[in-house]
């Protein structure tokens, strides 16, 4: 089964630690914070950004899938992209994990259907609603959320779907929202998701990265 096992960012190491992420510097520049079981690597040298997704198990090999940038990983080689033990911990934000990763495109279904036929994780379901069509697949413990551009980024021209934004979940959203402040982070308001709760980053902060945490 695809799975997630990193997400590469390019854009400033600084920002995310000043925001709580912490990380740890490898040998060759990249920078690497664990979020859960997966991996965020940081790589200044890229243009900010969500650049790619490192995947596991993935039935294709190809460069793209459904135009979104992938690097294949074997299982042999998960240890090598794991942030090492001395790593700072995320005291701030006690991140749990990754909880989806958004994807832009311009026909919803047509890119959930290469993204089924490529990865071979099925279309989990598709919504209908005032954020117009949203299609859902699971790779691994990441929800990949395909959404209209033209509601989200409609200054944005493209030719395929691209990456755009990250959600990670935090054990105490409160308590983060608190320790970041109203500079740094918006009010927490009700997720999609019932019983859950999320807050935006602001782009004030530096990251690149469109970037939300939500509550458990």
């Amino acid at each position: 089964m695809t799975r997630v096992a990193a997400i590469t960012v390019g854009g400033s190491v600084i920002a995310w630690r000043n925001l709580g992420i912490h990380s740890a510097m490898r040998a060759d520049g990249v920078a690497i914070a664990q979020l859960g079981d997966v991996v965020l690597h940081i790589n200044e040298s890229l243009p900010s950004g969500l650049r790619h997704l490192h995947l596991i198990g993935c039935p294709t090999r190809t460069s793209h899938i459904a135009g979104l940038p992938v690097v294949h990983v074997a299982d042999a080689q998960v240890g090598e992209t794991t942030a090492p033990s001395h790593a700072s911990p995320q005291l701030a934000l006690r991140i749990v994990g990754v909880d989806h990763v958004v994807v832009l495109a311009d026909d919803v279904r047509a890119t959930c259907s290469e993204i089924e036929q490529q990865s071979g994780a099925p279309l989990k379901r598709v919504k209908e609603g005032d954020r117009g069509v949203q299609g859902f697949h699971r790779w691994g413990s990441v929800i990949l959320e395909v959404v209209e551009r033209r509601l989200v980024a409609p200054s944005d021209v493209a030719t395929t779907a691209t990456y755009w934004g990250l959600v990670v979940v935090v054990d105490q959203l409160d308590e983060a929202t608190a320790h970041l402040g109203p500079d740094v982070i918006g009010a927490t308001r009700s997720a999609v998701q019932p019983g859950r709760r999320i807050a935006t980053v602001r782009s004030g902060a530096g990251l690149g990265v469109p970037l939300a945490l939500m509550s458990r």
